[in-house]
């Protein structure tokens, strides 16, 4: 059963979070975990100057729909925090476009309850 939850022990991840330099960052990992085992995850820490969160960097494999699931998870987190805006990492660009995320050249979600409360506005379509 697939599960993705942010995970207190972010040492397993020191030399990701090294390489991206965000030691001091306070950054924190989510893990896409299916029977136990870690098949993707997502590192994001708080740009308190910008009131965003950042999505610093993901691995999903192959399947991009895992990482639409993990970067969501992501944004429900922050939402649940009161942070309605996110910034993409550049390596992520593409396909938070193709995902929908993101539009053009931006590395910026405006509005995190705008992507999340979508399905809330389809329904008012539908009747």
């Amino acid at each position: 059963m697939l599960q993705i939850l942010q995970t207190r022990n972010i040492e397993a991840y020191s030399e990701i979070i090294a390489k991206l330099g965000l030691e001091d960052s306070m950054p924190s990992v989510v893990e896409a975990t299916d029977n136990d085992t870690v098949i993707g995850i997502g590192v994001y820490h708080m740009d308190f100057e910008a009131g965003a969160v950042v999505i610093d960097y993901c691995e999903w494999g192959e399947d991009i729909m895992l990482l639409d699931g993990i970067i969501r998870s992501i944004l429900f987190l922050v939402m649940l925090r009161g942070i309605d805006k996110a910034m993409f990492n550049e390596s992520l660009k593409d396909n938070a476009i193709k995902l929908g995320f993101v539009k053009d050249d931006s590395l910026t979600l405006e509005s995190i309850s705008s992507v999340l409360d979508g399905c809330k506005h389809c329904k008012t379509q539908i009747k």
